[in-house]
């Protein structure tokens, strides 16, 4: 290990997780365009992460699931409809309530950016080992509340 990599052990982790957020971002926006498809935002990411073909949810539930406010998933929600990757539709119970779902176009950018993701783990599990990848998954899963 050289002595820059043993100077990071002190970093703060809150340094840590930002440089792995940002290592993910870069990477997944350059695979992205290499596959000629339009980049994705860590809060498009939320919002498609959530949804299923043929499965609608209201914004305040793609909110909870996303751990976002509503005003935060309403505008990842308003331009991803701008794109034409979402659909809404008028929901039940009050009246402005709608539901959202996933375009054709919006759940094929969430396969290849899926794609990408677990391609992305992979590499992130061939540097740490499988067993510490799982271990990070399993501490990272458990650290906040949902």
């Amino acid at each position: 290990m050289s002595a820059e990599g043993h100077s990071d052990v002190n970093l703060p982790l809150l340094t840590l997780l930002q440089r792995g957020v940002r290592w993910f971002s870069g990477e997944l926006l350059e695979r992205l365009e290499a596959a000629g498809v339009d980049p994705i935002t860590p809060a498009h990411a939320a919002v498609l992460a959530h949804l299923e073909r043929g499965t609608s949810l209201s914004i305040a539930e793609l909110a909870r699931r996303a751990g976002v406010t509503r005003q935060t998933m309403h505008r990842a929600v308003t331009q991803l409809l701008g794109e034409g990757l979402l659909t809404s539709t008028p929901g039940p119970g009050f009246p402005r309530s709608t539901l959202i779902g996933l375009t054709d176009a919006g759940c094929r950018r969430r396969d290849v950016a899926g794609k990408i993701l677990h391609d992305l783990e992979q590499v992130l599990g061939s540097q740490l080992g499988p067993a510490a990848l799982e271990e990070l998954r399993d501490s990272l899963t458990r650290a906040w509340p949902q």
